[in-house]
């Protein structure tokens, strides 16, 4: 069976409007955290210690899983938080 690498789903932010002083602001990549809460995965951001502690289990946003199994894929693609992009056969 194989095993995938996940590429948590990233973000880009930057300046809101078009006057001259918003040119100086950089885009900026946010990621999202994945977690698993009661059979559900869903995605946040900026998660604290003691919610990481209540889930089932969570996604660090920002860094690449290995190890993810062929269910945790096929569950996480199926709940729409993440497609087929973001998983690489390892």
């Amino acid at each position: 069976m194989a095993t995938y690498t996940l590429v948590t789903p990233t973000l880009e932010q930057g300046p809101i409007g078009r006057h001259r002083l918003f040119t100086h602001f950089k885009q900026r990549t946010k990621s999202y955290t994945i977690i698993l809460n009661s059979g559900t995965y869903s995605l946040i951001q900026y998660p604290t210690q003691e919610e990481l502690e209540s889930y089932t289990a969570y996604y660090m946003g920002g860094c690449n899983h290995t190890g993810i199994t062929e269910a945790i894929r096929t569950a996480m693609i199926a709940s729409t938080v993440v497609d087929a992009t973001n998983f690489t056969v390892e």
